[in-house]
């Protein structure tokens, strides 16, 4: 089964959720049709359990991000948006038709309620007290999601992982409680 989600996530990647068909998925994971039914329904009940899967990695990362000490020390995020970065490049490919279909699907919107609506909010709580006055924090937090999200998506061959991870920390500390932007991050 294991090798089923992979190539999922791999067609997804490949050819975007609507094009991959279960011919290439099987064909990726080198396995038959009678392999991949025996697991899985159709295409979408393999995308529920990628995403479900990614869920998982997605609170686990949300505790973290809560669990992080105050005032937020500049190389523990840039350690954390490595992180999430990380999932991100290999998981990607779900997120992206989990947020392109999930009003269609109660599955993935409940999915999306429990796992990304929280990160959302902890990104919120990071951002200073002081600032409420010029933006909602809840808007905050989902603008700081919506960057580390198209950022993650975009890193070329081009960029390194570590200035892109460096930037979006160094984004996220400009608006964070008791932080200085102005701090050096490690290298």
């Amino acid at each position: 089964m294991r090798r089923i989600l992979a190539a999922g996530r791999d067609c997804f990647r490949s050819y975007g959720y609507a094009a991959a068909r279960i011919d290439d998925i099987v064909t990726v994971a080198g396995t038959s049709h009678g392999a991949f039914y025996l697991y899985f329904r159709n295409k979408e009940d393999l995308l529920h359990r990628l995403a479900v899967e990614c869920g998982a990695q997605l609170r686990e990362l949300t505790a973290d991000l809560r669990a992080m000490h105050r005032p937020v020390r500049p190389e523990d995020l840039e350690d954390w948006v490595a992180r999430f970065v990380a999932l991100y490049q290999h998981d990607g490919p779900v997120i992206r038709v989990w947020l392109d279909n999930r009003d269609g699907d109660p599955l993935m919107q409940a999915l999306a309620n429990e796992s990304l609506g929280p990160l959302a909010n902890a990104l919120a709580d990071l951002v200073d007290p002081a600032l409420a006055g010029q933006l909602d924090a809840r808007m905050a937090g989902l603008g700081l999601l919506s960057m580390l999200e198209r950022l993650s998506s975009y890193l070329r061959d081009d960029i390194s992982e570590q200035l892109a991870t460096a930037t979006a920390a160094r984004l996220i500390l400009a608006t964070t409680m008791h932080s200085d932007p102005r701090a050096p991050l490690p290298r």
